[in-house]
């Protein structure tokens, strides 16, 4: 049976790319499966074509089996060199954007000329664009290294490991330094919107927030909102949230509330929308509308906050219950004796 278009067109593309040495007789080895294949298809009573379809088909996708008779991987980055790339993006990621953020937000506000707001918008973007290109290059450079090793090698890690490189932490730590950082620099963020608002924000924000607040005020409100920014790194260096930390977590939520309601209620914390808005937007909004849907807004954060504070402590806590337990109270067999054992 003569090999059709369809045919040779698979073989064109399963060999394009294979060396000079294993080309010709890789595309000789398919075109007799596959015809085999395709006679077998036509004696059982499909007619030639469909039989050509079925077959290919069956063989599957000519790109991935170009790689396998190469011996290329089929993924960007293998399992050997993973955990090395993964070790590594981690230590980058929880550094790397957090210092771009410190050091562009120091540099701005020293040289003057800026909102504290528009300061910290423009370090937050430029420290997501540093992450961006961080979590890019990384992983471009480890399938660079993936691919240019031998395949011989390709199950070998990078690192070599060993018991010495246990981590020290405890075994229910359940706080992640990634996590950790980027709840700081997000309260951070928004503790640095507060601050530039209550500042005055000129044209061309939007003033939402009255600065002829009080001082003291002003100050209670920004502390409250930056108690998470101090208990997220003591609850990291802890391993976990305690019930200390996430009770400390709940009162500051509820303390930072209370604060906001009232200062609403007394109409002293957002400044006169009805007339901003609609002189900005050309809108009609009342005052009251207003109102309620910042009281709303707070009210729905602080349930948000807390619920995640208490269910991140109840998770830890549960966690280190069941590392400190044997195998026969986790339900599970007892070790094998030691080999030194009477």
């Amino acid at each position: 049976m003569s090999t059709s278009t369809l045919t040779e067109r698979y073989v064109w593309v399963v060999t394009r790319h294979l060396p000079e040495e294993i080309g010709p007789d890789v595309a000789e080895e398919l075109r007799s499966a596959l015809a085999e294949t395709i006679e077998a298809k036509v004696e059982a009573g499909a007619r030639p074509e469909a039989a050509e379809r079925e077959a290919l088909t069956e063989l599957g996708d000519p790109d991935v089996l170009a790689r396998e008779y190469g011996g290329m991987p089929n993924h960007l980055i293998g399992p050997a060199v993973y955990p090395d790339f993964i070790r590594l993006l981690k230590i980058l990621m929880a550094a790397v954007p957090a210092i771009v953020f410190v050091v562009s937000a120091a540099v701005n506000l020293m040289t003057g000329g800026a909102h504290i707001g528009q300061v910290a918008l423009d370090a937050a973007l430029l420290a997501l664009t540093v992450a961006v290109h961080v979590g890019f290059w990384t992983g471009a450079t480890f399938a660079l290294v993936e691919r240019s090793r031998p395949e011989h090698e390709r199950d070998r890690p990078l690192s070599r490991w060993g018991p010495d490189q246990l981590t020290a932490d405890v075994p229910w730590r359940h706080y992640p330094t990634g996590q950790m950082v980027s709840q700081v620099m997000w309260t951070c963020a928004v503790g640095a919107v507060v601050v530039w608002q209550f500042a005055g924000v000129g044209q061309p924000g939007l003033q939402v927030l009255d600065p002829s607040l009080a001082l003291v005020w002003e100050v209670v409100v920004v502390g409250l909102f930056l108690v998470e920014a101090v208990l997220a790194p003591i609850a990291w260096r802890v391993g976990r949230w305690t019930p200390t930390l996430a009770a400390l977590a709940v009162v500051a939520n509820v303390a930072a509330a209370v604060v906001t309601l009232w200062l609403l209620g007394r109409g002293d914390l957002l400044t006169d929308l009805q007339a901003t808005v609609g002189e900005r937007f050309d809108l009609v909004l009342d005052q009251s509308v207003a109102v309620i849907l910042v009281g709303a807004g707070v009210l729905l954060v602080t349930a948000w906050d807390a619920t995640d504070a208490v269910v991140r402590a109840r998770r830890s806590l549960r966690g280190g219950g069941r590392s400190g337990l044997s195998p026969a109270a986790k339900g599970g067999a007892e070790p094998p004796p030691s080999p030194h054992s009477s």
